[in-house]
This record gives C-alpha cells, structure tokens and sequence, in this order.
C-alpha cells in the first residue's frame, strides 16, 4: 500500500506537475504570430546543429 501511494501516486502527481509548470511557461510564448514561431524552430534547429557538432 505504501508503493502504491508513493511510487504510483508519485509519478501520477510529477507528471501533473510538470504539464501545469510547461503550460505556464509556454503561454508566455504562444503569440499568434507565424515569424515568431518560425524564429523559435530556427533557433531550435541552430542549437541542435550546434549541439551535435560540438559533440
């Protein structure tokens, strides 16, 4: 019973957590503005070529 509610209850309750910390994060971004969200995958695909380089 005490694996189910701190384990189980846990990664049920962290996953809720983190949608709700995302969510609140990500509103500030979402503007409706279609060069915006063009900007966000360049830099994106920037720093993953960066990244994979480096590597």
């Amino acid at each position: 019973m005490e694996v189910d509610y701190r384990v189980i209850d846990g990664a049920v309750n962290l996953t809720g957590l983190a949608t709700i910390l995302s969510g609140e994060g990500l509103k500030y971004l979402e503007n409706g503005r279609a060069q915006f969200y063009a900007l966000i995958v360049f830099a994106a695909v920037l720093g993953f070529v960066i990244l994979y380089s480096v590597i």
